[in-house]
């Protein structure tokens, strides 16, 4: 078994865990050139294949509009093949609904999103979508 690949940018922490699965944990503030590290390390990741998403958002701080702005220009909807949010305020909803609703009438691949309460509900909420996405009739 590999092991999990890790990183800190700032105060954040990101993880990939075999075979499929990146967590990140916003802690605090998250300004333009963090964004863009997470960008890039998404990026790089599904360059190898697409990916569940977990991003813990429970401590989160202030996002500046540039940083918005750029991760909505950037992030793929293609990279992700399933996304759960924790502790996601009204805010970082309605972001991550509107982020949904463009691509999906941009005619892009959907993705399930939901948004949960703890870890726990999370990986339960992946292991959801996974099945889905096991399942589904070609």
């Amino acid at each position: 078994m590999t092991a999990p690949r890790e990183w800190s940018i700032g105060t954040h922490y990101i993880r990939f865990e075999q075979p499929d699965t990146l967590f990140i944990k916003i802690t605090g503030d998250i300004g333009l050139e963090e964004v863009k590290q997470l960008v890039e390390i998404c990026r790089e990741l599904a360059e190898k294949k697409p990916f569940y998403l977990i991003t813990d958002l429970a401590e989160i701080g202030t996002i500046p509009s540039e940083a918005r702005g750029y991760a909505s220009k950037n992030i793929r909807q293609e990279w992700y093949l399933g996304v759960a949010y924790i502790g996601a305020n009204f805010v970082a909803k309605a972001a991550a609904k509107g982020l949904a609703l463009m691509m999906y009438f941009t005619g892009k691949p959907s993705f399930d999103l939901e948004f949960v309460h703890d870890e726990n509900e999370a990986r339960a909420a992946i292991s959801r979508q996974r099945l889905k996405r096991a399942t589904k009739v070609a």
